[in-house]
């Protein structure tokens, strides 16, 4: 889909080992262009999760993130959102694959990697509960500069602090490492402020669950079984940038005095 020579140039913006890494980087750079610049796309959607916080605040990317996660800023129907989506992301060579069950939609693009010749995908979900945002709005500059592709626009996000909010909702939530690495990476890059960190972490907890955020003890006991458990600090291997340098064990002490401290 991508000629050879235009993947092997793009790894100065994609300093990823594997080419089918650096690949998909420039096709999901792509595919946010294509997004955004579209008005009715850019009017319904922000852009949240992994992907976003590395490819916008965090740039050049420290993990690699293979996802584009967006929200539905307005409440009404997802269909049309979906069928817009495939009127202006055309570039793929096999047909998407769509999905809407519940409170999210999915479409799901294949490909062959030029280099390893890999089937890679590139997964788009769109969460279609959450129709608002705690923090005011940010229209992040966006451009790419490929032999493949050239474009630029202004990608809708959230604040940084209530990116990392909802991070570390996923952090509570679910075993990944990478949510800690995420927050402990963003603190060292970033100048944060914990106290809107913290204020967003409630507000996403409780409008997700219908109940009170978790409490200081409830967050350290969810903290100490993550410590301890080889599913969450596996979750990182080969993600990394080669030169980064990460210590777990002082990313959850941080997190700890930090942040569970202030809840």
């Amino acid at each position: 889909m991508i000629p050879k020579p235009f993947i092997a140039k793009w790894q100065q913006h994609a300093p990823w080992k594997e080419f089918a890494q650096v690949e998909q980087d420039l096709i999901i750079s792509r595919t946010l262009v294509e997004i955004f610049s579209d008005e009715f796309l850019r009017e319904n959607l922000a852009f949240r999760g992994g992907t976003a916080l590395h490819k916008l605040y965090l740039n050049p990317a420290a993990r690699y993130s293979e996802d584009i996660d967006l929200v539905q800023i307005k409440p009404g129907p997802i269909k049309p959102i979906m069928e817009r989506i495939g009127e202006v992301v055309t570039f793929f060579e096999e047909k998407r694959t769509t999905q809407v069950r519940g409170h999210g939609a999915k479409a799901l693009y294949r490909f062959t990697s030029e280099y390893e010749e890999i089937r890679m995908r590139l997964k788009l979900e769109i969460n279609c509960k959450e129709h608002f945002n705690v923090l005011d709005w940010v229209n992040f500059p966006f451009d790419v500069e490929s032999e493949w592709f050239s474009g630029k626009t202004k990608i809708r996000t959230y604040n940084i602090n209530e990116l990392l909010g909802t991070k570390l909702r996923a952090l509570y939530q679910r075993s990944k490492g990478r949510d800690l690495f995420d927050l402990d990476y963003s603190r060292q890059n970033i100048d944060l402020d914990y106290e809107q960190i913290i204020n967003c972490f409630k507000e996403y907890t409780s409008f997700a669950t219908g109940k009170r955020p978790p409490s200081k003890k409830e967050f350290l006991l969810n903290v100490e079984e993550k410590e301890n458990s080889t599913e969450f600090t596996g979750d990182m291997e080969a993600l990394l940038r080669p030169e980064i340098k990460y210590n777990q064990n002082e990313a959850f002490n941080w997190l700890k005095i930090e942040l569970i401290e202030r809840i």
